[in-house]
């Protein structure tokens, strides 16, 4: 009796054992083991390194920048099967800002990026606004994640900014404190999954005009950014030069102005003299 009962505990240990090697290798295969750090390891993900460029990207310096201007903004929106699994947010100064690094599962993902240096942004749903709109780029990059899949994706970004650009010709007058630019339409944000420029609004935008300029002509030029969509548009545009106390000095409005992402309107003249009369060209470069 005794050795059958030490048998028969014999075989249900060596049972035992083989059901848990068994589990074990189902955990591992599904990737639901736990390391030895307690942190849970998925056998299908991988860690994805995303460098980030544009045009006018500097090698030198590895910044992120257009214009000679750095981005301050860099996002990653990670979506798989049409939902968001991940956001990621970079900002000016991050190590990584200009490579960031995404943990993705396996399968095909749609990785929206935003880089700007637009003030004040905000996201919200698929939209990102900012208080002040500044040079913008975007992309929508497909990429596909498995186990013999690259680990590194060069993603060029391509400008979804558009910017129109003053020159008073004639003689800045004492007494101007600031030009304002009124556009009867300007776009404050864009839809991430698109690319496509959102919220109108014709609020004034003021640029302050240091002093320095006062009694010069042909110096002061001013410029200002907004979103676009890839079509060409038109809107009306009010240009003011207002003295510290908000009269006004000078004043032009022009009409069907055209704007075009990735386009800069040159918009120069007289704002003082009795003609007043501004010239509108487009430069592509």
């Amino acid at each position: 009796m005794r050795e059958s009962l030490m048998i028969l505990t014999f075989n249900f240990n060596r049972t035992m054992e083989k059901a848990i090697i068994m589990i074990a290798t189902v955990m591992l295969m599904c990737g639901c083991i736990e390391s030895h750090e307690g942190v849970s390891v998925a056998a299908g993900t991988k860690r994805v390194r995303f460098e980030v460029s544009n045009d006018e990207w500097n090698v030198a310096t590895r910044a992120l920048e257009a214009d000679g201007v750095e981005m301050t903004d860099l996002w990653l929106f990670d979506y798989k099967d049409g939902v968001l699994v991940r956001t990621l947010h970079k900002s000016q100064g991050d190590v990584d800002f200009d490579s960031p690094t995404l943990q993705m599962d396996y399968g095909e993902h749609h990785v929206y990026m935003v880089a700007s240096r637009g003030k004040t942004p905000s996201v919200e749903g698929t939209e990102i606004t900012w208080a002040t709109p500044s040079d913008t780029f975007w992309k929508d990059v497909t990429v596909t994640v498995s186990d013999g899949s690259s680990s590194n994706v060069t993603v060029t970004l391509n400008r979804v900014a558009t910017k129109i650009r003053v020159t008073v010709t004639d003689e800045v007058p004492a007494g101007v404190a600031s030009l304002v630019i009124t556009p009867g339409a300007w776009w404050y944000g864009l839809d991430y999954t698109t690319g496509a420029a959102i919220e109108s609004r014709n609020n004034e935008r003021s640029i302050t005009v240091p002093s320095s300029y006062i009694g010069t002509a042909g110096q002061l030029t001013v410029n200002i950014f907004g979103m676009s969509d890839s079509d060409e548009w038109v809107t009306d545009v009010t240009i003011e030069a207002k003295k510290a106390d908000g009269d006004v000095l000078g004043s032009v409005a022009l009409v069907d102005v055209p704007f075009l992402r990735n386009r800069v309107t040159e918009a120069s003249g007289s704002l003082f003299g009795a003609s007043r009369t501004f010239m509108v060209s487009l430069n592509e470069e």
